[in-house]
């Protein structure tokens, strides 16, 4: 009896871990919040992308509200964004840029040929502040307040219906807020 129940203990272990992986299937990585929701932008000291030799940090971020956009020169889906994202810069959306592990001249070159959409671009080369902002990937674009306080993470490709469902409300509850 005593032996039974001793080799029924693995069997109901990876049965369990089974359950949890087939759980995590179904949820949508789109979805999945950031642990910083609520939190101010981590500190950081990155190299500007088009000026290496000048370090950026949080003070150099923009007043207001701000969306911050990871992306890469490698990435499809960031190519597939691009004309969005420069359609918003016109209409006067403030866009921060997170060259996020990317070949800088590749980078430089992306901006020359399709447009800079951003304010700044931060050169993260390296990934330390992906990873400090827990990006899975690229494309991910936050949502800042005017305090720099995370309120939004999006993961994957930003678009028209994208921005008008989950974005604008979002600022238009943070623009009726203000004193």
């Amino acid at each position: 009896m005593y032996k039974k129940i001793l080799l029924s203990v693995p069997l109901l272990l990876i049965l369990a871990l089974c359950g949890l992986l087939l759980s995590g299937l179904q949820q949508d990585p789109k979805k999945i919040a950031s642990a910083l929701i609520g939190k101010p932008i981590p500190e950081f000291y990155q190299p500007d992308l088009f000026e290496s030799a000048n370090t950026l940090n949080n003070r150099n971020l923009p007043t207001g509200i701000f969306v911050l956009n990871v992306w890469g020169s490698w990435c499809v889906y960031c190519q597939q964004e691009h004309p969005f994202l420069m359609g918003l810069a016109q209409q006067g959306v403030k866009i921060v840029g997170l060259n996020y592990r990317d070949n800088r001249q590749s980078a430089l070159d992306m901006l020359a040929k399709r447009g800079n959409p951003f304010l700044l671009v931060i050169d993260d080369s390296k990934g330390a502040l992906a990873l400090k902002l827990g990006v899975d990937g690229a494309p991910e674009t936050y949502l800042l307040d005017a305090h720099g306080i995370i309120r939004y993470r999006y993961a994957g490709v930003l678009n028209e219906q994208v921005w008008q469902q989950e974005f604008m409300p979002l600022i238009t509850a943070l623009t009726e807020d203000k004193p």
